[in-house]
């Protein structure tokens, strides 16, 4: 009697423990998910504060330069040293992120007018159709009306 309790009981302990398993590794993969989140958006938000202090110095510079507080020269160099520290952060060259950009709106603005372009052609499309009908019951009535006669 025993070992029959046994035997039932074994099978239903294994299932236990296999679904506690289960459930463990369930709570791992949230947590590394919550945590790459949280550096994302840490990374994020440096990126997005250094971009926030270059644009800043750049506004000064340029304050600088129309005020005749600085040459020409100084402001090209600074201009430059402030353009190359950007795109090491980033790890692009500025003006290849300016071309993709201008190109990103360039394609964006085609897509439209070609949207644009296909339902003002749907709509001649229409009231050709409904010309070509008006007309031909027109006809259909002038027909009619000489048939009277």
């Amino acid at each position: 009697m025993s070992q029959q309790i046994v035997y039932q009981i074994i099978p239903f302990s294994f299932i236990f423990v296999f679904i506690i398993f289960l459930l463990s590794l369930k709570k791992n993969k949230i947590i590394t998910n919550k945590v790459e989140e949280n550096l994302n958006e840490n990374k994020t938000l440096l990126e997005r504060t250094f971009l926030e202090n270059s644009e800043s110095k750049l506004v000064a510079l340029r304050e600088l330069y129309k005020q005749d507080l600085i040459g020409s020269e100084i402001y090209v160099k600074k201009t430059e040293l402030i353009a190359n520290s950007i795109a090491k952060k980033i790890g692009k060259d500025i003006f290849e992120f300016a071309q993709n950009k201008k190109n990103e709106i360039y394609e964006s603005l085609k897509g439209d007018i070609i949207k644009k372009a296909n339902t003002d052609k749907n709509n001649d499309n229409k009231t050709d159709l409904d010309l070509l009908i008006s007309s031909v019951d027109k006809r259909i009535e002038k027909g009619i009306y000489y048939e009277k006669k």
